[in-house]
């Protein structure tokens, strides 16, 4: 059965919350993936608790959240540099549109061409969380870093976009589906969030980038969405 331990005593960290998955079946299909440890993060609020890591660490499948009022960006660096991951996958805008920084032949205020082909909301509307973002990525000291959107990987697994984020009543239902549908499996009680499922969307579409099987989106020199 899958098991809750303690993995480290960080001071400032929260590992006694990490949730464990056992993966039945793993990364077998790309042997150049074997030895790589995949982060993905939902990104949340800086204070409200709502930022989850979720990673590989040999056949398991692991979560991390931070915890309210504490600071999720802190919390991030100490896991982050803890885990010192080959690749981090994160839910958030990484750069801002091309008008305001590559010149005269941008002329979108609001949205780059990632977001309008994504339907994605706009890295303005976003605000500090897009600023903490971009601050965030420029200390991981080399460690590659790309923006990704959970919304549109459910559409390429085919799972219920009707019930997707809608409820907390229709988790079970979802994630039930998206156990069905991954080539990841895991405990699906362990699954507690909106959140911990972004992050192991997130955490999918950094496999699916390892594999040379992803999708993308936009501008290179404006900014990349990774699904």
């Amino acid at each position: 059965m899958p098991e809750t331990r303690i993995i480290s005593s960080i001071p400032g960290n929260h590992r006694e919350d990490i949730l464990v998955f056992t993966v039945e079946r793993t990364m077998k299909k790309a042997a150049s993936i074997k030895g790589y440890t995949i982060v993905g993060i939902d990104y949340g609020n800086r204070y409200a608790g709502t930022t989850v890591i979720c990673y590989n660490s040999r056949h398991e499948i692991k979560f991390v959240q931070s915890s309210k009022n504490a600071d999720a960006d802190s919390f991030l660096l100490n896991e982050l540099a803890y885990l010192n991951p080959d690749l981090i996958m994160i839910d958030a805008p990484l750069s801002l549109p091309g008008v305001y920084w590559l010149g005269s032949e941008y002329n979108d205020h609001f949205f780059r061409s990632c977001d309008r082909e994504l339907k994605a909301m706009s890295p303005m509307f976003l605000g500090g969380l897009t600023a903490r973002a971009i601050s965030l990525i420029k200390k991981m000291n080399g460690t590659e870093v790309k923006e990704t959107y959970p919304r549109k990987l459910v559409d390429i697994l085919q799972l219920p976009v009707a019930i997707y984020k809608h409820d907390k009543q229709e988790l079970g239902s979802f994630t039930e589906q998206l156990n069905r549908t991954s080539e990841i499996k895991f405990n699906e009680a362990r699954i507690t969030s909106w959140h911990h499922v972004d992050a192991f969307l997130a955490l999918l579409s950094g496999l699916r980038y390892l594999k040379n099987d992803d999708q993308r989106y936009g501008i290179p020199e404006e900014g990349i969405i990774i699904v």
